[in-house]
């Protein structure tokens, strides 16, 4: 018996040895039962690239539209190109810096908040500078705050200065602040705000009530040069004269001219 085995057990080693110098030396893997685990975690993976790719694709997650909050003298449509937000993707939105080029792009706009959330929703919250007075640049009028912001305006503002001329501005395309401090020193002196025309490299001219201009020059100092005028005026009338102007911008040396237009 002993025997037998040992001659079956030989048989089989000689038959897998020759399988193996068949197959090249090498043995044949077996096939890998799959776990339900690793098919659950394939399916994960996949749904959860699918899911980056929708969110990174869908036009649903890109900024098209905002919701504008107290905004009365600004569109919508502004603000809305001034955030820099259009045809943003959400995941790319900054709060921060869509509220900082707000700020340096819409000058009336005093503080701005920016609030976003999934899928493409955003409001844009503003709050604007008041208006002190209107300009009328002739095609249009422009209401100008303190600040030196010019916004398009449908009316005069009541009770307030109303300049008509071409609107002077600086580099960041404010209102030129010597404009806008000779105004205020008017006010302030008692001055009726009324109509009063601008002129390049002249300033303020106002309409005295004899018939003639007074060019008063622009930024401090308005209440010398309102004491000088008073005196030249009182001159005038006292010989009868009706001058095209008297200019007092340089109070130290002040003139006028029955002929000349300025």
């Amino acid at each position: 018996m002993r025997m037998a085995r040992r001659r079956r057990r030989g048989r089989r080693q000689q038959f897998e040895q020759s399988v193996s110098l068949a197959l090249g030396g090498r043995r044949v893997a077996e096939p890998v039962p799959l776990r339900p685990a690793w098919v659950l975690g394939g399916l994960g993976v996949a749904a959860l690239l699918g899911l980056a790719l929708w969110v990174a694709l869908s036009p649903r997650f890109y900024v098209t539209g905002v919701q504008v909050v107290g905004a009365n003298h600004i569109s919508e449509a502004a603000v809305f190109a001034a955030s820099g937000l259009a045809h943003l993707h959400i995941l790319w939105v900054n709060a921060e810096e869509a509220e900082a080029r707000l700020l340096a792009q819409l000058p009336s706009v005093e503080r701005a908040e920016v609030s976003c959330h999934l899928p493409a929703a955003c409001t844009i919250e503003v709050v604007e500078r008041v208006p002190i007075l209107t300009w009328d640049i002739g095609e249009r009028l422009l209401w100008v705050d303190a600040a030196g912001g010019a916004f398009p305006a449908d009316h005069p503002l009541e009770g307030r200065w109303l300049i008509g001329g071409p609107l002077p501005t600086d580099e960041r395309g404010l209102v030129d602040r010597e404009v806008l401090l000779g105004l205020a020193e008017l006010t302030r002196l008692g001055v009726r705000p009324g109509r009063v025309v601008y002129r390049p490299g002249r300033g303020l001219v106002l309409d005295d009530p004899a018939g003639w201009r007074v060019i008063l020059g622009q930024g401090a100092g308005m209440e010398r040069r309102l004491q000088v005028y008073a005196a030249v005026r009182a001159h005038l009338l006292a010989r009868g004269i009706h001058p095209r102007f008297v200019d007092v911008r340089f109070p130290e040396a002040p003139y006028y001219s029955e002929v000349n237009e300025w």
